[in-house]
C-alpha cells in the first residue's frame, strides 16, 4: 500500500506542476478580468481545459494516496515537478528569475521535503471528522486566505492558495478514507456532509487566485509558495485535526531545520520575487519568444541584471 501511495502521489506532483505550466501560459495569453471574468475567458480556451484536466488527474492520485501512505509522504511526493517548472518557466514561458527568486524556491523545495520526511507516519485509523469541524476549518483558512489576498504580490496570492490547497487536502483525505471504507457505499453520506462542497467551493476560488498570480509573477515561483504553504499546512492539520505528534523526538532536529530552511526560502522569494505584468503584449511569451523580455533581454542576463 505504501509503494502505491507513493506512486500516486508521485503521479499528483507530475500532473499539478505540467497544469500549473499550462495554465500560466493561457492565463497570460487570456483577456483582462479577474475572479470570474477571467475564469470565463479561460473555460473557452482548450489548453486551459487540458489543464484542469491534469488537475483533476492529480487531485484523484492525491485522494487515492492520502488513503493508502501517511500524510508526510504524500506532502513530499506531490511536491515533485518544482525544478522542471523553473526550467520550463525559463524555456518555454519566457520567464525571468533573480538570484534571490531561485535560491527562495531551492530552500521551499528542501526545507518542504526535509519537514515532510521527518514528520509523523500513520497511526491508527482517523475518525472521520464532524461536519462542525469541517465547517470550522473552512472559516479559518478563508479568513486566513483573505488576510493573505490584501497583499497584491503574486507570490503572496501563491501563499494564500496554498492555504486554501491545505484545507482542501483534508477534506480530500476524508473523502479518501470514506471512499476507502465503503466504496461506493460512502457516496450518501459524502453527498450529505459539507466536507466535499466546502472543497468545491475553495478550489474554484484558489483556482481563480492562481491565474491572477500567474499573471504578475514567474509560475515556478507562485508554484513554490503554493506547494509547500499546501504541504506544510496539510501536516500540521493533520496533527491538530486528528490529534498525531507531528513529528517522533529523534527526528524533531531535522523537522526544525527544514522548517528554518522553508521560512528563509519563502523570505528570499518575498524579497527576490520582481512582479511583472505577465500578460500579452507585456512580455514574449504571447510573441513565442522564450527566455525573452520587455527589454530585449535573455532570461539570463534580466537575472543577471535584476535584483539579488
Amino acid at each position: 500500500m505504501l509503494i502505491a501511495g507513493s506512486l500516486l502521489a508521485l503521479l499528483c506532483g507530475v500532473a499539478n506542476s505540467a497544469a500549473a505550466a499550462i495554465e500560466k501560459r493561457e492565463s497570460v495569453r487570456a483577456p483582462g478580468g479577474a475572479g470570474l471574468r477571467l475564469l470565463s475567458q479561460l473555460v473557452r480556451r482548450g489548453w486551459w481545459l487540458v489543464a484542469m484536466g491534469l488537475s483533476v488527474v492529480g487531485w484523484v492520485s492525491e485522494a487515492a494516496a492520502l488513503a493508502l501512505a501517511p500524510v508526510s509522504v504524500v506532502a513530499s511526493l506531490r511536491s515533485t515537478g518544482r525544478g522542471g517548472l523553473v526550467l520550463v518557466g525559463h524555456r518555454w514561458l519566457g520567464e525571468r528569475f533573480t538570484r534571490r527568486e531561485l535560491t527562495g524556491v531551492g530552500l521551499l523545495a528542501v526545507g518542504g521535503l526535509v519537514v515532510a520526511l521527518s514528520a509523523g507516519g500513520n497511526g491508527p485509523p482517523e475518525l472521520p471528522l464532524s461536519n462542525l469541524v469541517e465547517v470550522e476549518l473552512a472559516a479559518a483558512v478563508v479568513g486566513l486566505a483573505l488576510i493573505l489576498r490584501l497583499s497584491r504580490r503574486g507570490v503572496v496570492a501563491g501563499a494564500a492558495v496554498g492555504v486554501l490547497y491545505a484545507a482542501t487536502g483534508i477534506y480530500t483525505k476524508e473523502i479518501g478514507d470514506r471512499v476507502a471504507r465503503l466504496a461506493w457505499g460512502a457516496v450518501p453520506g459524502l453527498a450529505l456532509s459539507p466536507g466535499p462542497w466546502i472543497m468545491i467551493g475553495l478550489s474554484v476560488w484558489a483556482i481563480g487566485v492562481t491565474q491572477r498570480a500567474f499573471r504578475r509573477a514567474n509560475a515556478a515561483s507562485v508554484s513554490a509558495a503554493s506547494t509547500t504553504v499546501s504541504g506544510l499546512g496539510l501536516i500540521f492539520l493533520s496533527a491538530v485535526l486528528y490529534e498525531r505528534r507531528l513529528t517522533p523526538l529523534s527526528l524533531a532536529l531535522p523537522f526544525g531545520f527544514g522548517l528554518l530552511m522553508s521560512v528563509a526560502g519563502a523570505l528570499l522569494l518575498a524579497v527576490g520575487s520582481v512582479d511583472r505584468d505577465h500578460t500579452v503584449g507585456s512580455t514574449a511569451v504571447a510573441a513565442g519568444r522564450p527566455g525573452a523580455s520587455n527589454d530585449g533581454k535573455t532570461g539570463g542576463e534580466a537575472e543577471a541584471s535584476g535584483p539579488d
